[in-house]
């Protein structure tokens, strides 16, 4: 079956589909994975993307994690170890200026063909309590990113099926928790092989045409939902202003964050210039995998709250398209390689609450106290 527009029940039946392939490649990471941060705080993302590298479905965890693989996609291809996807390839990626959002958080991703034809990807990440940085754990007080651990660029773990023993050990000898460290990769890599089994088993019920259309349509349906909420808050610019306490290091010195939010027609900007510059410790937050997806994160809370919207929109790339993110390069918040960027959490939960607060006078029913 293929046409251009699915009938809704069809539609309806692969949406449902596609949230069940997410949920089970979040499930078999976390119930894997030795590490308690993502076993029991369920620190991790995955989902399946098509190959212009949209977001098809995501699973349900750290809000963080949510619609950041797309920027690990676009940094493995500037990076990719041979410039070409093979059937059978493993990918490792966590470089914080390839798109990565810290580098404590490896991806694994993997490319799903159908019928010799590459289709999409499976992929997730998860935040690993040791990649060989400084000192255990995260850390600020850095000089630059290379102090933050292994860092890993489109890497392949695993080429045409057959594993890389050299990088294996490579990985083991250079963790304070190797164990763990390689056993929650090995859950990761189950995960995404899930997710490749299952989306080509979809295309084996439906066809591969039927698939790439219902995704495109659900892509459509959702971005269509989130315009029409944004259309309905007044045109206009809103601001809110306010502090993170230090760098980490200077400890007298607060840095000031600025948020302005503009809003015109169905579309929204979020601008953070005037907000601090780069700083020299490893407080520096990663522009594509981490300030893009703080700001998307806001948004999506307020507009497409799962718990009160009146119907249900399915989690994909739609729900980004009328975002955009500017920072100012060489900001706290699009830093300069090689500027530290390991530590980026309190910074993103900063910028939510200021979206929060700029909004508030026109959003006051969704905005939640604080």
């Amino acid at each position: 079956m293929a046409s251009d527009e699915l009938d809704p029940i069809t539609l309806q039946v692969i949406s449902g589909a596609l949230d069940t392939i997410a949920e089970e490649m979040g499930h078999i990471l976390y119930r894997m994975s030795f590490s308690s941060i993502i076993r029991e705080s369920q620190d991790l993302g995955a989902g399946l993307f098509d190959t212009d590298f949209n977001t098809l479905c995501e699973s349900e965890s750290t809000p963080l994690h949510i619609g950041s693989l797309p920027g690990y996609l676009y940094g493995i291809q500037e990076s990719l170890q041979g410039g070409v996807w093979n059937e059978g390839d493993v990918v490792l990626h966590n470089h914080p200026y390839f798109g990565a959002s810290h580098s404590p958080d490896l991806a694994i991703v993997i490319p799903c063909f159908y019928q010799d034809q590459l289709v999409g990807f499976a992929a997730n990440t998860a935040h690993h309590l040791d990649i060989g940085a400084a000192t255990p754990g995260l850390i600020i007080d850095i000089p630059d990113v290379y102090a933050e651990g292994m860092l890993f660029a489109g890497t392949k773990l695993y080429e045409k099926g057959v594993r890389n023993d050299a990088l294996w050990e490579f990985l083991g000898r250079n963790s304070r928790a190797a164990k763990q460290l390689q056993s929650d990769i090995e859950a990761q890599i189950a995960s995404a092989k899930l997710g490749v089994r299952r989306f080509i088993e979809l295309m084996e019920r439906y066809g591969k045409d039927t698939i790439l259309a219902a995704t495109g349509q659900l892509m459509d349906y959702t971005e269509r939902i989130l315009r029409q909420k944004i259309d309905k808050i007044p045109d206009g610019e809103y601001r809110a202003e306010g502090y993170l306490d230090d760098d980490g290091k200077n400890r007298d010195i607060r840095l000031p964050i600025k948020v302005c939010v503009r809003v015109q027609g169905d579309s929204i900007e979020i601008d953070l210039t005037g907000s601090s510059d780069q700083v020299e410790t490893g407080f520096n937050v990663p522009f594509e995998g981490s300030t893009k997806v703080a700001c998307f994160c806001a948004i999506r809370s307020l507009l497409l709250d799962a718990e009160t919207s009146e119907i249900q929109v399915p989690s994909n790339e739609g729900s980004f398209r009328p975002i955009k993110v500017i920072a100012p390069k060489g900001s706290i918040y699009n830093p300069e390689f090689p500027a530290a960027a390991e530590a980026r959490f309190t910074q993103c939960n900063r910028v939510i609450d200021l979206i929060y607060k700029a909004l508030a006078p026109v959003l006051p029913d969704q905005i939640i106290a604080g």
